[in-house]
């Protein structure tokens, strides 16, 4: 499971990095601590862009803290710079926004450095996977009728999300959404729940025991991501398997959870988690303790190459139709989504930044 990434020198001469506008996402954190766009460049002129999370603070971090470290030192490989980012913001960056600032970082170093090999990202990691290859995809929907809709335009699972249901939900009113929800996509789809973190202990086993009937797949983040021992408690007695991740950040948090047996699915977000090369790491951290990883958002760009090269049964969630400032977004065709075909991860500015 471990991969030969292909050394040669290269030297970091600039970073910039902003946060472009987003119309029509969503009016909370995710966008005022949105996505922000890094761009490096490398000694040999060639250009690299990458998506990061953490918004202004993020920037901050990248403006007066990283950029000093990282340019006009030589490294040889993608890793090589993770592994001094990680190291140098040990103290202050193990979680948050100083992980979702490397992430942009390393994303763009990831295109840069492909770009300057002529190969794609997918290339890199796995070069005997086609690149015309698609990946099923599973569609996230808040009722039976976009999940219907799913399944019609060739989605192979969906996912229900229950926010709607807040803390104290109504366990026979969840009930009746999943029956009639696996009642119009029949029994062949998979059928996942996310909880958005609204519950505790007690209401996700009192609801697990009620629809575990309906074969769902996984209850995603039923508690708050810092809840270690209680979804350890959790993963226990659950009759469906607890999925989480989302939030977590960098290999060591991964192994954290692992090591604790907190989730039964592992969910990184490429965008958040400390980019490609942790998520490399993760892959390679559950393929040993063979648990399986489910890639938030992995139909986009960034994320698809991973899931397609490193993962032993792709499956890519649904991504933000809505951030459009990377382009172009990737091709999804009867519920399949293929990698960009352009070099690195085959993506550039949508307007200029």
């Amino acid at each position: 499971m471990r991969r030969t990434i292909p050394a040669s020198p290269f030297t970091v001469t600039a970073i910039r990095a902003w946060q472009p506008p987003t119309p029509g996402s969503p009016d909370d954190w995710r966008t005022s601590l949105g996505q922000i766009i890094v761009e490096v460049e490398l000694d040999s002129g060639v250009t690299g862009l990458g998506v990061g999370g953490g918004g202004a603070a993020s920037i901050h971090i990248i403006d007066n803290v990283i950029r000093s470290e990282l340019t006009h030192k030589e490294f040889h490989t993608p890793l090589e710079i993770h592994e001094s980012l990680c190291e140098f913001t040990s103290f202050y960056g193990l979680s948050g926004i100083v992980p979702m600032a490397i992430s942009g970082i390393d994303l763009a170093i990831w295109d840069a450095y492909a770009k300057s090999h002529n190969m794609t990202v997918l290339g890199i990691l796995n070069p005997a996977t086609e690149i015309n290859a698609s990946c099923a995809m599973y569609q996230t929907v808040f009722d039976a009728a976009g999940a219907k809709l799913a399944v019609e335009q060739g989605m192979v699972a969906v996912k229900l999300h229950l926010g709607q249901f807040g803390s104290d939900p109504c366990v026979n009113r969840i009930e009746e959404l999943i029956q009639r929800t696996r009642d119009v996509v029949g029994l062949e789809c998979e059928l996942m729940l996310d909880a958005f973190g609204n519950w505790n202990v007690y209401t996700t086993r009192n609801v697990a025991d009620r629809i575990c009937k309906y074969d769902i797949a996984w209850i995603e983040e039923p508690l708050l991501p810092q809840e270690i021992a209680s979804y350890t408690e959790l993963c226990r007695g659950s009759p469906i398997p607890i999925a989480g991740g989302e939030h977590e950040y960098l290999i060591n948090g991964f192994r954290r959870l692992i090591d604790a047996h907190a989730h039964d699915v592992y969910q990184p977000d490429i965008n958040w988690c400390g980019g490609l090369s942790t998520m490399i790491a993760i892959y390679e951290l559950a393929h040993d303790h063979e648990v399986r990883v489910c890639p938030h958002r992995g139909s986009e760009a960034f994320a698809l190459p991973a899931i397609m090269a490193l993962d032993p049964n792709p499956l890519a969630e649904s991504g933000r139709e809505w951030f459009t400032a990377i382009a172009p977004l990737t091709h999804v065709e009867r519920g399949r989504a293929v990698c960009n075909q352009g070099m690195g991860f085959g993506v550039d500015l949508a307007t200029p930044g």
